[in-house]
């Protein structure tokens, strides 16, 4: 059963692209019931038949919907969608997900983590696989959080190849999502023939 989920998760979250063993582990583990250290945390491996977060506008009222303002912003969205694969959201409405732009440089192999919170406020994260950017985000400053989870999450057999937080470096996105954000955001407000922003 989890082999077709995973296949799915795949196909719809993922591009077509193989899910990496890390993500493999974890959606495995909390599919079957077993559960993964994040998950004290809120974070939940995205079905994979969920919406997208940058896509899933069901929370706007009528009148929101009648502000073209608001649309730009959902346009831009939707496009950030197609470059941003979501993989885990947390319950606060925050979700993480691969930055896949297709400017990105292609030595950034692993591709960067992002977490997207729910003011659209894109955070680059550390780390060289989708655990170790969860772990980085959620240890902040905390040595020991950080050794906790990094050792429950061995357990499951997902490495982690830092003993601290600032061991595991950072994968910068380029570019940056809060800038082509930005540009998509603009151009939609152009097309709607709304006034450009000072």
């Amino acid at each position: 059963m989890c082999d077709e989920r995973l296949k799915e998760f795949s196909r719809q979250r993922l591009g077509g692209r193989p899910v990496p063993e890390d993500v493999r582990l974890l959606a495995t583990a909390q599919w079957e019931g077993r559960g993964h250290p994040f998950e004290q945390f809120g974070i939940t491996v995205l079905e994979p038949s969920a919406p997208h977060p940058l896509t899933d506008f069901s929370y706007l009222s009528d009148k929101e919907r009648a502000d073209p303002d608001i649309m730009a912003n959902c346009a831009a969205s939707e496009q950030m969608a197609t470059y941003l694969k979501a993989v885990a959201q947390d319950e606060d409405g925050s979700f993480y997900g691969y930055w896949l732009h297709p400017q990105q440089r292609l030595d950034r192999q692993p591709p960067p983590v992002v977490k997207v919170d729910s003011e659209l406020t894109y955070w680059e994260l550390g780390g060289r696989t989708f655990s170790e950017a969860c772990l980085y985000d959620i240890a902040f400053d905390d040595d020991e959080l950080f050794a906790e989870v990094a050792a429950a999450l061995v357990k499951l057999h997902v490495p982690v190849s830092a003993g601290s937080r600032e061991g595991l470096g950072e994968l910068p996105a380029d570019p940056a999502p809060e800038d082509v954000h930005r540009r998509l955001y603009y151009a939609e407000r152009e097309r709607l023939g709304l006034p450009a922003e000072s």
